[in-house]
């Protein structure tokens, strides 16, 4: 009996070491910017290390508790990206299919997400979650005031049924915003050329630039030509792409407060959350799809919303 009981707490002892160290170093961790690869360390600790432009960036997650067999807290310490003696902290969580490492500010705001990938080009990464963002129907005018229908899918771009082949251009491994669009032979080609892509709480804002007065995408300037795109699929919300994928490329962080705001709470509204804030309930009132309940404490997000509403409450705290 005794060496059953022995047998069993060495086995737990063993149990409780495999979990503190199950950052998986087999995976790449993604932050938006920079893949990382981890090291264990003793002690339960972990190495992180990534490259970018050329420049080492690496940091330590130091292993503090384990707050369930899912869920392990850490300090960040000793690196080179201003986190330092700054009072971050590391949740390593595991939910839903996810697995994540939620860096968090002294303030417990969110501050980034690092998300483990089997898949280790971030480029990819990158561009899969900027084409979930912008995809879509959209309806815009040209300069003679005639309605154009946009169908923008992950493969492909058509103008009232002519399909134009585009590139997304990216900068070192990251997805600029822009895209370059080919000539279709026969086609009025009011596309060609290259494009900023920046959305709107109605849709995307699209104008061309000449790439000739820069050296990089963010030297380019505007020549003048533009499109204003409403985006007509709102089935389940403008921001619907906000409870299907994370947040962490941080493309999100260009709108301003009012838009991160009506993007945040749109997550809780496509579960019915009932609004108290008048604006909120004129805004949401007016969309088709939004379904208010009685009863908001039976509201339950998912765990990839719960990241996504964290991430956007610390953007909208880095615009006051």
């Amino acid at each position: 009996m005794k060496k059953t009981v022995l047998t069993t707490a060495i086995l737990c002892l063993f149990a409780l070491c495999d979990v503190q160290a199950q950052i998986d170093n087999r995976y790449h961790w993604y932050d938006g910017t920079i893949t990382y690869t981890a090291t264990h360390l003793e002690h339960s600790n972990v190495k992180m290390y990534g490259m970018d432009e050329g420049e080492e960036h690496e940091f330590v997650l130091r292993y503090t508790k384990e707050v369930n067999p899912e869920h392990q807290l850490y300090s960040v310490i000793d690196d080179n990206l201003g986190f330092y003696n700054t009072g971050l902290t590391a949740h390593h969580q595991k939910a839903e299919g996810l697995d994540v490492i939620c860096i968090y500010d002294s303030n417990d705001l969110l501050k980034t997400v690092m998300s483990g990938e089997t898949e280790w080009e971030a480029e990819i990464l990158n561009q899969n979650r900027w084409l979930n963002q912008v995809k879509g129907s959209y309806t815009t005018k040209d300069k003679n005031g005639d309605v154009k229908n946009i169908e923008w899918t992950m493969e492909k771009m058509s103008v009232d049924h002519i399909v134009y082949p585009y590139e997304i251009i990216c900068f070192n491994g990251r997805a600029t915003g822009f895209i370059r669009v080919e000539e279709v032979p026969g086609a009025l080609n009011e596309l060609q050329g290259m494009w900023k892509i920046e959305p709107t709480l109605e849709g995307l804002h699209m104008y061309s630039v000449n790439t000739e007065t820069g050296n990089s995408p963010w030297d380019w300037e505007a020549d003048g030509k533009e499109f204003n795109l409403k985006r007509t699929d709102l089935q389940s919300g403008r921001f619907d792409y906000a409870s299907r994928i994370l947040l962490n490329d941080k493309q999100f962080r260009h709108f301003d407060k009012k838009t991160l705001r009506i993007m945040r709470n749109e997550i809780l509204a496509r579960h019915g959350y009932r609004f108290k804030s008048k604006d909120l309930q004129e805004y949401f009132g007016k969309q088709s799809w939004y379904k208010p309940i009685s009863d908001n404490s039976k509201v339950k997000l998912s765990f990839l919303e719960q990241l996504n509403v964290e991430l956007i409450k610390y953007e909208e705290a880095q615009k006051q």
